[in-house]
């Protein structure tokens, strides 16, 4: 992925975060089936951005039952033994996504 698309899709990453914790976003167990009209792209971000990105998950959670600072240390614990520092961002398909090549 060139340099040119992470700011694009970092600005995509901050409308979802912000417009998740705006609308309180749905339980994880009630997530709608995927769109044919959008793609998961799978980002390679640097540790501070999936530290936010876990930090905004756990907080937005309405799960009552656990321990929100269990369930951060748990998400953290899990990317170090996978070494996996990357977000998964829903894109629309559209000209403009086509257009910049982040979607097929």
């Amino acid at each position: 992925m060139s340099s040119k698309k992470l700011p694009v899709l970092l600005a995509a990453l901050l409308l979802k975060v912000t417009s998740s914790l705006a609308q309180g976003g749905p339980a994880p167990s009630q997530a709608p089936p995927p769109d044919p009209d959008y793609q998961e792209v799978s980002v390679p971000v640097p540790r501070a951005v999936s530290l936010i990105m876990d930090v905004a998950k756990v907080l937005t959670t309405t799960d009552s039952k656990k321990d929100k600072i269990q369930d951060l240390v748990d998400r953290r614990r899990a990317r170090s033994e996978k070494q996996d520092q990357s977000i998964i961002i829903t894109i629309p398909k559209n000209k403009l996504t086509r257009t910049l090549g982040l979607v097929e």
